[in-house]
């Protein structure tokens, strides 16, 4: 059926719905089981080469997402991958770079704000502490770890879901449903990392809507290098947990030193009020500078209708 509507042109937006959905989670599960079973002796002789487990839990997410994007919209209709915010010239060196830039300033403002205030600070961590690589050693292989990890999560959030919702959305609808689905989604799966609680919860749907909008202006891979440059500055600059999730602190690391519901305690920086408060601006600001619906980097509601027929 190469080349052909099949679906939009057979089942209504419901039936369609549940296709998407559907097919993009079985072929999650089949892709990532079947790479998981095939590159678990490799990961095995690496993690004995390099005197520690490396993960292969980012790696096989990032398969299984990308087999769960074909199957949902290319397998039967041939949707273009634009649709997910991935068109053409998205992964132009600028906009990673400001994509990078936004997610770096924004977690550097939130940490300068509670370093000022007294509510941080940084200690030295003793050589006999910590076993392990330099900081350059060490932040590289963050970086090989959260690159992935940041990667499917965008293709499912702010990429797939956010396709889907919007092609289901009721007519003037779809940037709002779109935004909302892939943030709320975001949040709740954060809810099974450790410290994880209402706040934290509600902060991380927040910073889902910020890299919403970077999404709808300048494209998926932007969004993609915001949240990859606030996860990586948190674990191989700062050295704080992210969302919950501590990391190798070679040399020093950041400590809390106010109440949790300022700092973020135990799940870093970015659970905090401080950290709300700088999305909130950050979104404030991105609301007024995104672009119409009509532009075509907003998640291209006309290639939607035109393999809907709206």
């Amino acid at each position: 059926v190469g080349g052909t509507r099949f679906l939009t042109k057979h089942l209504t937006t419901a039936a369609r719905l549940l296709w998407r959905l559907g097919a993009f989670g079985v072929a999650w599960i089949l892709a990532q089981g079947i790479f998981e079973s095939l590159t678990a002796p490799l990961f095995g002789v690496l993690s004995r080469a390099v005197g520690e487990p490396v993960p292969m839990y980012p790696f096989s997410m990032l398969v299984g997402v990308l087999a769960g994007c074909w199957a949902g919209f290319r397998f039967m209709d041939e949707v273009p991958w634009s649709v997910l915010g991935i068109g053409e010239g998205t992964w132009r060196g600028r906009r990673l770079l400001v994509g990078a830039a936004l997610g770096t300033a924004a977690i550097l403002l939130t940490t300068a704000v509670l370093w000022a205030a007294q509510q941080l600070h940084f200690e030295a961590v003793s050589p006999a502490a910590y076993e392990g690589d330099s900081w350059s050693g060490t932040a590289l292989r963050l970086l090989m770890v959260l690159a992935p990890a940041a990667l499917w999560e965008e293709l499912v959030f702010r990429g797939y879901l956010h396709a889907v919702a919007r092609e289901a959305a009721p007519v003037g609808q779809g940037t709002l449903l779109a935004r909302s689905a892939g943030s709320v989604a975001f949040g709740l799966v954060h809810l099974m990392n450790p410290g994880a609680g209402v706040r934290t919860t509600f902060i991380v749907m927040l910073a889902g809507w910020c890299l919403c909008l970077v999404r709808e202006r300048s494209g998926l891979p932007a969004a993609f290098t915001a949240h990859l440059a606030w996860n990586w500055v948190m674990a191989a600059v700062l050295h704080v947990p992210v969302s919950g999730l501590p990391f190798a602190t070679p040399g020093y690391r950041a400590v809390a030193s106010g109440p949790d519901w300022i700092t973020g305690g135990s799940w870093g920086p970015e659970g905090g009020v401080v950290a709300a408060l700088v999305l909130g601006g950050a979104a404030a600001w991105g609301q007024r500078a995104s672009r119409p619906d009509s532009q075509p980097l907003s998640t291209t509601s006309a290639t939607m209708s035109s393999f809907t027929g709206t």
